[in-house]
């Protein structure tokens, strides 16, 4: 399975990278388990922008082909193979 993620905002500057492409035995997952995948390929600070106490933090947007899990199944939303996964940090504003 492979899958596609992108980094916005203020996250693609943190990371350094713009897309990662995971390659996984698996033919799915949860974006849960995408984020674990992630933390320990890219490191803890990849997920210190996202998560928080197992859950996402407030103003974090994470799509799967361009909907947003909030309104499919949460971090629990499963992703198969060919799937583009958007991530956005909270947002900051004044």
């Amino acid at each position: 399975m492979k899958i596609k993620v992108k980094f916005f905002t203020l996250l693609k500057l943190y990371l350094g990278i713009e897309e990662y492409e995971v390659e996984l035995d698996n033919n799915s997952i949860t974006v849960n388990q995408l984020l674990d995948i992630l933390e320990e390929k890219i490191g803890k600070k990849f997920t210190f922008k996202l998560r928080e106490g197992g859950k996402l933090k407030k103003g974090v947007i994470i799509l799967v082909n361009g909907k947003n899990v909030f309104h499919i199944n949460g971090i629990n939303t499963i992703i198969k193979d060919g799937d583009v996964i958007s991530m956005f940090p909270p947002g900051g504003g004044g």
